[in-house]
């Protein structure tokens, strides 16, 4: 502007000391070469003033989160970086396995499960704020590492046990890297860990009626043990006598005896009694003795039942076929 000025004034004294008209011409070229040059300085000026006006976005560092991931962990990221005209930055994502781009993995997050352990994963991004792109960031490498075994569920067999049955604990477990899975045990009764058993199998004998039995089993695949998993309790039920003792299926002769035995896992009180059998046939409600006075109208065979029941309902039979032969 101030250059317009100084042609103007120079072009009215020019004019004021009654020059000819050659030098009003020199004059008026002059002011309008002048003129040209200021507005192509300021066009320049404006065109350099628009381009440095933006710059483009800066990615100061990336973190793959965990540090150390397995195929089951969800890899997410920290990103530091910043624009100089303070504009919002995008990015673009390309996630990188064993240094080849991984198709299609291209968000800010990544679960790992087509991959295996012993992988190096790394992830490559682009800013931009609109406008340009800046400089590609690669991140430092993290391994995937071993994942533990899981166990998803634990239990006890049988569901319903009695004292007289030995009980088994079973598992439904997975190993994302495919690895076999060891277990240990830890069986507890009453919620006190007071049994040494570290196998599969609690033998009976080691708890009676009315006792709660729980297991707790450890995965291990021999790099790793997993998380601890603990069955529901079962609860030792009331067992049925057990009749110990054989028959005799004939008798040659006027008397029959037989003297029943029996016991009861818990050691309840059992008694005696005869279901079926013939005429005349008796059996010791506590002592379970069978006596049977032989007529000769008897001979033949005859089917007997003999029960035994505990003072809780539980009751166990013995059925056969006695023979009589009179002379």
């Amino acid at each position: 502007m101030k250059k317009r000025k100084i042609s103007i004034l120079l072009l009215s004294r020019i004019k004021d000391d009654e020059l000819g008209f050659f030098t009003e011409t020199i004059a008026l070229f002059l002011f309008l070469f002048l003129l040209l040059a200021n507005l192509s300085c300021e066009k320049e000026g404006k065109i350099g003033s628009k381009s440095k006006t933006n710059s483009p976005p800066v990615i100061t560092s990336v973190n793959v989160l965990p540090e150390m991931p397995d195929r089951e962990s969800d890899l997410n990221l920290i990103i530091q970086s910043n624009d100089p005209n303070g504009d919002s930055i995008i990015y673009r994502y390309q996630w990188i396995k064993n240094d080849e781009d991984i198709v299609g993995e291209n968000k800010n997050t990544y679960k790992p499960e087509d991959l295996k352990k012993g992988d190096i994963v790394q992830v490559r991004i682009i800013p931009s704020d609109g406008k340009e792109e800046g400089k590609p960031f690669l991140s430092a490498p993290v391994k995937i590492l071993n994942a533990p075994p899981v166990i998803e569920e634990v239990w006890i067999e049988p569901k319903m046990p009695t004292a007289k049955e030995n009980l088994r604990a079973f598992e439904k477990s997975v190993d994302a890297d495919g690895d076999p899975i060891y277990f240990t045990y830890q069986w507890e009764k009453n919620g006190v860990v007071s049994l040494d058993e570290r196998k599969e199998i609690l033998e009976q004998g080691r708890f009676k009626k009315g006792d709660t039995i729980t297991v707790t089993m450890v995965p291990d695949d021999r790099e790793i043990i997993g998380v601890p998993k603990k069955s529901a309790p079962v609860t030792i039920l009331n067992s049925a006598p057990i009749i110990g003792s054989s028959p005799p299926f004939s008798i040659d002769g006027t008397k029959y005896i037989y003297q029943v035995k029996a016991s009861d896992p818990d050691d309840d009180t059992v008694t005696f009694s005869l279901k079926s059998g013939p005429k005349g046939m008796k059996i010791d409600q506590k002592i379970g003795l069978i006596q049977w006075e032989i007529q000769k109208e008897d001979k033949g065979t005859h089917p007997i039942e003999i029960e035994v029941r505990d003072n809780e309902g539980a009751a166990s039979f013995q059925r056969y076929t006695l023979v009589v032969e009179v002379r």
